[in-house]
Protein backbone atom coordinates (compact mmCIF):
# COMPACT_ATOMS: atom_id res chain seq x y z
CA UNK A 1 0.00 0.00 0.00
CA UNK A 2 2.61 2.50 0.90
CA UNK A 3 4.37 1.80 -2.66
CA UNK A 4 1.11 2.53 -4.43
CA UNK A 5 0.49 5.86 -2.22
CA UNK A 6 4.41 6.77 -3.28
CA UNK A 7 3.91 5.92 -6.62
CA UNK A 8 0.37 7.91 -7.27
CA UNK A 9 1.82 10.91 -5.19
CA UNK A 10 4.81 11.42 -7.83
CA UNK A 11 2.70 11.00 -10.82
CA UNK A 12 0.49 13.60 -8.93
CA UNK A 13 3.50 15.60 -8.72
CA UNK A 14 4.86 15.00 -12.09
CA UNK A 15 1.27 16.13 -13.52
CA UNK A 16 1.63 19.57 -11.62
CA UNK A 17 5.20 19.97 -12.71
CA UNK A 18 3.86 19.49 -16.52
CA UNK A 19 0.81 21.48 -16.18
CA UNK A 20 2.90 24.76 -14.86
CA UNK A 21 5.28 24.35 -17.35
CA UNK A 22 2.92 24.56 -19.93
CA UNK A 23 1.16 27.22 -18.26
CA UNK A 24 4.32 29.21 -17.97
CA UNK A 25 5.34 28.95 -21.88
CA UNK A 26 1.43 29.82 -22.90
CA UNK A 27 2.87 33.21 -23.76
CA UNK A 28 5.54 31.90 -26.01
CA UNK A 29 2.96 29.30 -28.29
CA UNK A 30 2.16 32.67 -30.89
CA UNK A 31 4.40 35.63 -31.36
CA UNK A 32 1.60 37.65 -32.82
CA UNK A 33 -0.55 39.43 -30.03
CA UNK A 34 -4.55 40.44 -30.85
CA UNK A 35 -4.85 43.63 -33.03
CA UNK A 36 -1.01 43.92 -34.17
CA UNK A 37 -0.56 46.11 -37.62
CA UNK A 38 2.11 45.20 -40.05
CA UNK A 39 4.69 47.76 -42.03
CA UNK A 40 6.22 45.46 -44.98
CA UNK A 41 9.48 46.76 -46.35
CA UNK A 42 12.68 45.28 -48.53
CA UNK A 43 14.08 43.54 -45.78
CA UNK A 44 11.73 43.10 -43.06
CA UNK A 45 8.01 42.88 -41.79
CA UNK A 46 7.62 44.58 -38.89
CA UNK A 47 4.58 43.89 -36.22
CA UNK A 48 3.33 46.37 -33.81
CA UNK A 49 0.71 46.91 -31.30
CA UNK A 50 -0.60 50.66 -30.41
CA UNK A 51 3.09 52.92 -30.63
CA UNK A 52 2.79 53.06 -34.54
CA UNK A 53 4.83 56.07 -34.37
CA UNK A 54 8.06 54.44 -32.60
CA UNK A 55 7.48 51.17 -34.69
CA UNK A 56 7.68 53.38 -37.84
CA UNK A 57 11.18 54.85 -36.77
CA UNK A 58 12.17 51.81 -35.56
CA UNK A 59 11.54 50.20 -39.23
CA UNK A 60 12.92 52.75 -41.02
CA UNK A 61 16.21 52.36 -38.94
CA UNK A 62 16.36 48.95 -39.64
CA UNK A 63 15.61 49.06 -43.21
CA UNK A 64 18.59 50.81 -44.10
CA UNK A 65 20.96 49.04 -41.99
CA UNK A 66 19.92 45.43 -43.45
CA UNK A 67 21.53 45.14 -46.28
CA UNK A 68 24.86 46.47 -44.66
CA UNK A 69 24.36 43.32 -42.74
CA UNK A 70 23.83 40.92 -45.03
CA UNK A 71 26.70 41.89 -46.74
CA UNK A 72 28.82 41.87 -43.73
CA UNK A 73 27.49 38.80 -43.30
CA UNK A 74 28.10 37.32 -46.54
CA UNK A 75 24.40 35.99 -46.99
CA UNK A 76 24.34 34.42 -50.46
CA UNK A 77 20.79 35.31 -50.91
CA UNK A 78 17.75 38.08 -49.53
CA UNK A 79 16.36 36.99 -46.37
CA UNK A 80 13.44 38.97 -45.30
CA UNK A 81 13.13 39.27 -41.18
CA UNK A 82 9.57 39.32 -38.98
CA UNK A 83 10.01 41.58 -36.20
CA UNK A 84 7.33 41.72 -33.50
CA UNK A 85 7.09 44.92 -31.29
CA UNK A 86 5.56 44.92 -28.25
CA UNK A 87 4.23 48.13 -25.88
CA UNK A 88 4.84 46.97 -22.78
CA UNK A 89 8.57 45.15 -21.94
CA UNK A 90 6.62 42.69 -19.84
CA UNK A 91 4.47 41.14 -22.67
CA UNK A 92 8.21 41.32 -24.56
CA UNK A 93 9.74 39.43 -22.01
CA UNK A 94 7.14 36.41 -21.83
CA UNK A 95 7.63 36.05 -25.41
CA UNK A 96 11.08 33.83 -25.17
CA UNK A 97 11.00 32.03 -21.70
CA UNK A 98 7.00 32.82 -20.67
CA UNK A 99 5.74 33.69 -17.76
CA UNK A 100 8.74 32.91 -15.48
CA UNK A 101 10.55 36.18 -17.12
CA UNK A 102 8.03 38.52 -15.34
CA UNK A 103 9.65 36.93 -11.72
CA UNK A 104 13.02 37.60 -12.83
CA UNK A 105 13.52 41.27 -12.57
CA UNK A 106 15.15 42.06 -15.92
CA UNK A 107 15.07 45.52 -16.68
CA UNK A 108 17.98 45.09 -19.15
CA UNK A 109 16.36 43.03 -21.50
CA UNK A 110 14.59 44.42 -23.87
CA UNK A 111 15.45 42.45 -27.73
CA UNK A 112 16.22 39.14 -28.35
CA UNK A 113 15.68 36.50 -31.20
CA UNK A 114 13.19 33.19 -31.63
CA UNK A 115 15.31 31.99 -34.22
CA UNK A 116 15.25 34.01 -37.36
CA UNK A 117 12.59 36.22 -35.67
CA UNK A 118 12.99 39.42 -34.40
CA UNK A 119 10.88 40.33 -30.53
CA UNK A 120 11.58 43.53 -29.11
CA UNK A 121 10.32 46.07 -26.51
CA UNK A 122 9.19 49.20 -28.10
CA UNK A 123 11.27 52.12 -28.14
CA UNK A 124 8.49 54.19 -26.61
CA UNK A 125 8.47 52.62 -23.41
CA UNK A 126 12.07 51.83 -22.63
CA UNK A 127 11.83 50.82 -19.36
CA UNK A 128 13.79 51.67 -16.61
CA UNK A 129 17.48 50.96 -17.85
CA UNK A 130 17.34 51.63 -21.29
CA UNK A 131 16.31 54.93 -23.51
CA UNK A 132 14.56 55.50 -26.80
CA UNK A 133 17.51 55.77 -28.66
CA UNK A 134 19.40 52.36 -27.36
CA UNK A 135 16.01 50.50 -27.77
CA UNK A 136 16.00 51.41 -31.64
CA UNK A 137 19.61 50.97 -32.05
CA UNK A 138 18.86 47.41 -30.52
CA UNK A 139 17.00 46.22 -33.41
CA UNK A 140 19.70 45.82 -36.23
CA UNK A 141 21.62 44.00 -33.03
CA UNK A 142 18.88 41.47 -32.75
CA UNK A 143 18.55 40.93 -36.61
CA UNK A 144 22.20 39.95 -36.70
CA UNK A 145 21.36 37.54 -34.65
CA UNK A 146 18.16 36.14 -36.64
CA UNK A 147 20.80 35.80 -39.86
CA UNK A 148 23.31 34.24 -37.66
CA UNK A 149 20.44 31.56 -36.79
CA UNK A 150 20.72 31.02 -40.48
CA UNK A 151 24.53 30.61 -40.63
CA UNK A 152 24.71 28.49 -37.93
CA UNK A 153 21.99 27.83 -35.00
CA UNK A 154 24.65 26.62 -32.42
CA UNK A 155 26.95 29.48 -32.78
CA UNK A 156 28.44 30.20 -29.48
CA UNK A 157 26.95 32.94 -27.22
CA UNK A 158 29.90 34.76 -26.98
CA UNK A 159 31.29 35.25 -30.85
CA UNK A 160 27.35 35.22 -31.61
CA UNK A 161 26.70 38.61 -28.93
CA UNK A 162 30.98 39.77 -30.25
CA UNK A 163 29.81 40.13 -33.65
CA UNK A 164 26.11 41.66 -33.53
CA UNK A 165 28.06 44.12 -30.82
CA UNK A 166 30.87 45.20 -33.39
CA UNK A 167 28.60 45.35 -36.41
CA UNK A 168 26.05 47.54 -34.53
CA UNK A 169 25.82 48.90 -31.68
CA UNK A 170 29.52 48.66 -30.25
CA UNK A 171 32.34 50.74 -28.52
CA UNK A 172 30.88 50.82 -24.60
CA UNK A 173 34.92 49.93 -23.78
CA UNK A 174 37.18 53.28 -23.45
CA UNK A 175 40.67 53.85 -22.59
CA UNK A 176 41.36 53.29 -18.85
CA UNK A 177 38.26 51.02 -18.69
CA UNK A 178 40.40 47.97 -17.39
CA UNK A 179 41.06 50.34 -14.15
CA UNK A 180 37.54 49.19 -13.29
CA UNK A 181 35.88 46.27 -15.29
CA UNK A 182 37.74 42.50 -14.55
CA UNK A 183 38.20 40.98 -17.99
CA UNK A 184 35.82 37.80 -18.44
CA UNK A 185 37.98 34.90 -18.10
CA UNK A 186 38.25 32.48 -20.39
CA UNK A 187 35.64 30.19 -18.34
CA UNK A 188 33.57 33.16 -18.13
CA UNK A 189 33.09 33.21 -21.69
CA UNK A 190 32.13 29.64 -22.26
CA UNK A 191 28.92 30.28 -20.68
CA UNK A 192 25.29 30.15 -22.59
CA UNK A 193 23.43 31.92 -20.02
CA UNK A 194 22.18 35.37 -20.76
CA UNK A 195 21.90 36.68 -17.29
CA UNK A 196 25.59 35.56 -16.60
CA UNK A 197 26.74 37.18 -19.95
CA UNK A 198 25.27 40.30 -18.68
CA UNK A 199 27.00 39.60 -14.87
CA UNK A 200 30.16 39.18 -16.43
CA UNK A 201 30.16 42.05 -19.03
CA UNK A 202 30.12 40.16 -21.77
CA UNK A 203 27.84 43.18 -23.68
CA UNK A 204 31.04 45.80 -22.91
CA UNK A 205 33.46 43.35 -24.25
CA UNK A 206 32.51 40.73 -26.98
CA UNK A 207 32.65 42.95 -29.63
CA UNK A 208 36.40 43.94 -28.31
CA UNK A 209 36.95 39.86 -29.23
CA UNK A 210 35.55 40.67 -32.80
CA UNK A 211 37.77 43.47 -33.00
CA UNK A 212 40.99 42.06 -32.52
CA UNK A 213 39.88 39.05 -34.45
CA UNK A 214 39.19 41.36 -37.53
CA UNK A 215 42.23 43.67 -37.46
CA UNK A 216 44.69 40.18 -36.24
CA UNK A 217 43.42 37.84 -38.64
CA UNK A 218 40.42 39.10 -41.14
CA UNK A 219 36.86 39.66 -41.45
CA UNK A 220 37.14 36.57 -43.55
CA UNK A 221 38.20 34.51 -40.49
CA UNK A 222 35.38 35.82 -38.71
CA UNK A 223 32.89 34.83 -40.90
CA UNK A 224 34.59 30.64 -40.92
CA UNK A 225 34.40 30.83 -36.94
CA UNK A 226 31.12 31.84 -36.71
CA UNK A 227 29.98 29.05 -39.57
CA UNK A 228 32.47 26.18 -37.40
CA UNK A 229 32.65 27.40 -34.08
CA UNK A 230 36.42 25.89 -34.55
CA UNK A 231 39.04 28.19 -33.41
CA UNK A 232 41.65 25.36 -34.13
CA UNK A 233 40.44 24.86 -37.61
CA UNK A 234 40.45 28.54 -38.26
CA UNK A 235 43.30 29.91 -36.99
CA UNK A 236 45.64 27.04 -36.39
CA UNK A 237 45.34 27.99 -32.29
CA UNK A 238 43.22 26.62 -29.47
CA UNK A 239 40.83 28.96 -28.19
CA UNK A 240 42.10 29.65 -24.86
CA UNK A 241 45.49 31.18 -27.32
CA UNK A 242 43.16 33.08 -28.85
CA UNK A 243 41.96 34.45 -25.44
CA UNK A 244 44.99 34.77 -24.47
CA UNK A 245 45.97 36.96 -27.47
CA UNK A 246 42.95 38.96 -26.85
CA UNK A 247 43.52 39.90 -23.38
CA UNK A 248 47.21 41.09 -24.08
CA UNK A 249 45.65 43.24 -26.82
CA UNK A 250 43.11 44.53 -24.41
CA UNK A 251 46.27 45.39 -21.88
CA UNK A 252 48.15 47.35 -24.65
CA UNK A 253 44.86 49.71 -25.79
CA UNK A 254 42.20 49.65 -23.08
CA UNK A 255 44.62 49.89 -20.19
Amino acid sequence: MRKEKVIKISIILILIIAVALIINFVPTFKLKTKNMKLIKGNWLDLYYEKEEAAALDAFNYAEKKAEYLCKKLALKQKYKIKVFIYDKQSTFQTKKYGLVALLLNLDWYIGDNVGSTVILTSPANPGKVHTYESVKETLPHEMVHAYQYLINPRMKKWLKEGVALYLTNRGQLKRGDLQRLKIPTYEDIQTENPVKFANINGYTFADKYIEYLDRKYGWSKILQLMKTNDCKKVFNKTAKEIYNEWVEYLYAYYN
